[in-house]
């Protein structure tokens, strides 16, 4: 399987999507400038594979940097998100599971920003539906 979504303004490349095993993987690169703020997953434990790049990670204890190479993992209700500080796309894999919560979000965030763009009250909204809180 193989699906290109549009994430709020980033491609994300959906390898699994949680459907016929227990797992969402996705091949996610991150523009220059992209951030999803801090939230937590109700029902999805979350690991993050830098492979070209360095990602900014927000979570409970601040921010670090995650240079290529590196990995984070954030159990589900952990609170956590990223950044792109740099001039490049930083290139993320990231695995979710069970990971089909994850998979429709995605998906719903694509179908919705084909109509009209996304302000945060309908980011957050959408996110709600799938499990995810933000702050």
């Amino acid at each position: 399987m193989s699906e290109t979504l549009d994430v709020l303004g980033a491609p994300m490349i959906v390898k699994t999507d949680g459907g016929t095993v227990a797992a969402f993987v996705a091949d996610h690169p991150i523009p220059p400038g992209y951030f999803v703020p801090p939230h937590r997953h109700e029902s999805d434990d979350e690991m993050l594979f830098v492979v070209d790049g360095e990602l900014t990670l927000i979570g409970e204890a601040g921010e670090s940097k995650c240079p290529a190479g590196a990995s984070a993992s954030f159990a589900r209700g952990e609170l956590h998100g990223y950044r792109n500080d740099t001039a490049q796309v930083v290139r993320l894999i990231v695995v979710a599971t069970p990971g089909l919560q994850a998979a429709e979000m995605f998906r719903h965030f694509d179908r919705a920003a084909k109509t009209a763009p996304l302000a945060p009250p309908a980011i957050a909204a959408i996110a709600a539906e799938y499990g995810v809180r933000f702050g």
